[in-house]
């Protein structure tokens, strides 16, 4: 089986960050983040891999270059125009002869692919989404009934009440091109959607731990989520060589600082007398003497609180 990662977009949430960081290279517990996706395809034994870029691209392919392409069959699309999902997609038709998983590069999981490949082939369906209950939450966008998606966002006037979160992992069948165009579009109200009203969608509930990135809290959550689970890091580890690590041997921090529940990376300095509890340093920042940080994501330019 094939698989299609998806690399191109801005990270638009987490601007300013990834002004100068693209999202797949936004580290998570000092790991980029592309390495969890990365972990769960070699895992499951699959080699080829499309990939298309768009914002900062020679950071991300000179990232994978520099580590072998962590032994993948790799291959590259660059979007001079942003195509979104559906477009960008759509733009490696020819590739997939076959079922494929999709999946995003800034997915933090410890699902088994295996799994949700299995249950993709158990259903019968051309399409089947891994997704995570979260009832009563703001980000939920997937109504299902039974074993099978009813609506996503309520974007086919079902009025079903979401009740999942997708998580960014799809096992599809070669239909889904038939909802596709090489336009702008977004895969999940075109290609995702054409199969529930057309066809069928399955759902493969996943109970475990998944992290999303998408804006500075989240992404806070997630490192400091990870810092109490420590479950993956065998696991990327393995697959990766890159092993999640709260603090980096390269950050400089003085005797006289205190870090308490926080992910501080390479290149980071931390002053004298500082403070920093419940935050992520990123590569680059200066905590300054004396200061002190909380629940704040800090980059070289910048806190979030």
């Amino acid at each position: 089986m094939k698989a299609f990662l998806f690399a191109a977009g801005y990270g638009e949430r987490m601007k300013p960050v990834t002004d100068y960081i693209p999202k797949p290279l936004v580290p998570v517990l000092n790991v980029p983040a592309i390495c969890y996706s990365i972990m769960l395809l070699k895992e499951a034994g699959i080699r080829e891999v499309a990939c298309n870029l768009h914002h900062l691209p020679r950071q991300i392919e000179s990232f994978l270059e520099d580590n072998g392409l962590f032994g993948l069959d790799l291959r590259f699309s660059y979007e001079e125009k942003i195509l979104g999902t559906g477009g960008g997609l759509m733009n490696f038709r020819d590739f997939f002869d076959g079922e494929f998983v999709m999946l995003n590069s800034d997915l933090v999981c410890d699902i088994r692919l295996v799994d949700v490949i299995g249950a993709f082939k158990r259903s019968g369906s051309p399409g089947l989404v891994a997704v995570r209950r979260c009832a009563g939450s703001e980000t939920a966008t997937v109504s299902a009934a039974g074993n099978r998606v009813a609506d996503f966002r309520d974007s086919l006037g079902t009025g079903t009440r979401p009740e999942f979160d997708y998580t960014g992992i799809a096992v599809l069948s070669p239909l889904i091109f038939d909802y596709l165009s090489r336009d702008f579009s977004s895969v999940v109200y075109t290609g995702l959607t054409g199969l529930v009203k057309n066809h069928s969608l399955a759902c493969y509930e996943h109970v475990g731990g998944w992290y999303d990135i998408g804006t500075p809290g989240d992404y806070l959550k997630a490192n400091l989520g990870l810092l109490k689970d420590p479950a993956l890091s065998g696991r990327i580890a393995a697959s990766t060589g890159f092993s999640p690590v709260p603090v980096s041997p390269g950050a400089v921090i003085d005797d006289t600082a205190s870090v308490f529940n926080s992910v501080v990376a390479d290149g980071c300095r931390i002053g004298k007398g500082a403070r920093v509890e419940d935050s992520v340093i990123i590569s680059g920042s200066d905590i300054g003497d004396g200061s002190e940080i909380r629940n704040s994501v800090v980059f070289r330019n910048g806190i979030i609180k």
